[in-house]
């Protein structure tokens, strides 16, 4: 196996992508709920701590350290007793919590001020947005809704990146991702929405076509932003990859990246637009 992570780009991905999604696939596929939680927390660790890495120059001290792990943890946890009510009081709390903390131990440093706002992104973008895989859980035919979104975003992302290096002329945003076309981008939403319509065709037959069509149109177009939105950060940061923890594949965040912002989104339409 380490000889297999040691060869060309293509073949690291395709071993890291099966050795890492395959688990993933039968936990969504046919795991307790628990089991979904504690993936969710697994993922959270990992995105907190490569999200550090990039959004803090200075590490982080050793209290602020154990306090953003723990909160980040809190909320996935919420989320699995209680629900969105849970998961919002959880990033409430972990917000009020780093304020006490502050004015117990430094209150007149004003570094703190800046730390806590960026542990609060931090908060947001992993923890608090992931955790909506929980919540779609909960809904009727909840796995199939994860499992469509998944075939959508990577769908999307598959043909976005081959549409792109055959045909891709036209840059779509050079300043954050210069390799993205926006042949590309056409391409990977076309993809999208007939995987998704498909996929939801057969698994979930009380779902109207056109709802499906938007839903996987919404889905795309949301995962195509938050791919960019971490680009966006991974520049500011002045790095290639969110860390090199996947061969192949860069870091957790570099693979949640299209999903982050694609889960919430997907439980909204669920409650606005539910299915039938």
């Amino acid at each position: 196996m380490p000889d297999l992570l040691k060869s060309s780009p293509s073949v690291k991905r395709w071993v890291t992508g099966i050795l890492v999604g395959l688990p993933v696939l039968v936990c969504i596929a046919a795991g307790p709920i628990w089991s979904w939680w504690l993936l969710v927390s697994l993922a959270t660790t990992i995105g907190l701590w490569e999200l550090h890495g990039l959004l803090f120059h200075v590490s982080l001290s050793g209290k602020w350290r154990f306090f953003s792990f723990a909160a980040g943890l809190f909320l996935p946890f919420a989320t699995y007793l209680w629900g969105i009510s849970g998961l919002n009081f959880a990033l409430f709390v972990s917000f009020f919590a780093a304020l006490c903390l502050m004015m117990i131990s430094s209150p007149l440093d004003c570094d703190e001020i800046s730390r806590i706002a960026l542990l609060s992104f931090a908060w947001l973008y992993v923890p608090y947005f992931i955790s909506f895989v929980l919540l779609i859980g909960r809904a009727p035919q909840g796995r199939f809704w994860i499992l469509f979104l998944l075939v959508v975003i990577v769908a999307g992302d598959a043909c976005a990146y081959h549409t792109g290096r055959w045909i891709g002329r036209h840059k779509l945003y050079r300043a954050v991702s210069p390799m993205k076309t926006i042949e590309g981008a056409i391409g990977g939403l076309f993809l999208s929405i007939v995987a998704g319509s498909i996929f939801g065709f057969i698994f979930l037959r009380n779902m109207p076509l056109a709802k499906l069509f938007f839903f996987s149109l919404a889905v795309a177009a949301t995962g195509q932003v938050g791919d960019l939105i971490e680009s966006m950060i991974k520049r500011n940061s002045g790095k290639k990859d969110s860390s090199g923890l996947l061969p192949g594949h860069g870091g957790i965040l570099d693979r949640l990246d299209s999903l982050i912002f694609a889960f919430p989104v997907l439980w909204a339409l669920l409650q606005w637009a539910p299915p039938g």
